[in-house]
């Protein structure tokens, strides 16, 4: 059975998908970077001291960094 949880509390490594976001007042470049939901996405690398997460979307060549407090507004699914 799947677990709702925040890009934050994934495994580097992991895939997820989009399933929404915490807040209604969700930051616009979240929409622009293409993290909408039904999105499938993997955890690369979370960096040191409270850095970015690194992100790679499916099907897509380019890589997605975001703060740790824009990560934890977007709710995940975890694929197992």
């Amino acid at each position: 059975m799947s677990q709702h949880k925040s890009i934050n509390q994934l495994q580097n490594g992991e895939t997820a998908t989009i399933v929404g976001y915490r807040s209604d007042e969700v930051p616009i470049k979240i929409y622009e970077m293409g993290l909408l939901p039904g999105v499938t996405l993997t955890k690369k690398q979370q960096l040191p001291f409270n850095g970015p997460v690194y992100l790679r979307i499916q099907d897509n060549p380019n890589a997605i960094a975001l703060r740790k407090s824009e990560a934890d507004l977007i709710i995940i699914e975890s694929l197992l």
